[in-house]
């Protein structure tokens, strides 16, 4: 929890080191907004940070998510990063969302529309994992789903975790079904559906660079990185 709380203090410090001097906040993104959704073990962080490499995206990954959405102090400080209209404008969208859409109104809930909300407000970022693509939608980020097949989501687990095949199973399984039952619980909503995502990429045969330069070339055909250089794939 150190560690996630350190990434996030450093992060929130930068956002308040960029917003120093421009009290004017824009109603649309610095730069990209981009909502990447995955199973277990088909290689998603790797890929997440070489498209954060080549876009200079901050990753705000599962753990920064939760730890910020559960604290009141760290998310008012990340709120604080919006100068007046930033935040007026955050709380305006956060309650036209919640009464027009069928998320379960909790406090966990609440906070994680903020704070997701909150970050592609400044824009520059990639949120991996918690369900950000069905909070902003396709017109509001990039939204991309990441999938592969079992036997190369094994492979990875029992790599990572240094575990035997029967383990790393049993990890998928679990993971596949928590996901699954907290994107219904939270937005009604199935993980899996095709419509919520600009695109949806099995890394059956793909390596990372691969990936992401159908990523990034993906992204620029749509509009999303319009004016944007991007240090490889030109």
């Amino acid at each position: 929890m150190k560690h996630v709380a350190h990434i996030v203090d450093q992060q929130i410090r930068q956002w308040e080191i960029a917003r120093t001097g421009d009290h004017k906040f824009p109603e649309t993104p610095k730069g990209p907004v981009i909502c990447i959704s995955r199973d277990l073990g088909v290689g998603a962080r790797a890929i997440a940070r070489r498209l954060g490499e080549e876009l200079a995206c901050t990753i705000l990954g599962r753990d920064m998510i939760d730890y910020v959405a559960e604290d009141l102090h760290v998310r008012r400080r990340m709120v604080d990063t919006l100068d007046e209209h930033g935040r007026e404008s955050m709380q305006r969208w956060v309650d036209g969302y919640l009464h027009g859409s069928p998320i379960e109104y909790d406090e966990y809930a609440t906070s994680l529309v903020k704070v997701v909300r909150t970050a592609a407000m400044q824009g520059d970022v990639i949120l991996l994992g918690r369900g950000a693509a069905f909070i902003l939608g396709l017109k509001e980020a990039f939204c991309v789903r990441l999938v592969a097949p079992m036997e190369r989501r094994v492979r990875h687990v029992m790599e990572y975790e240094s575990c035997s095949r029967e383990r790393a199973m049993d990890l998928i399984h679990q993971s596949d079904r928590e996901r699954a039952k907290f994107t219904y619980r939270v937005f009604h909503r199935d993980l899996n559906d095709p419509l919520a995502y600009h695109l949806t990429l099995n890394l059956s045969n793909l390596e990372t660079e691969l990936a992401v330069r159908i990523l990034v070339e993906t992204m620029r055909g749509m509009g999303f990185l319009m004016d944007r250089t991007v240090r490889a794939y030109r």
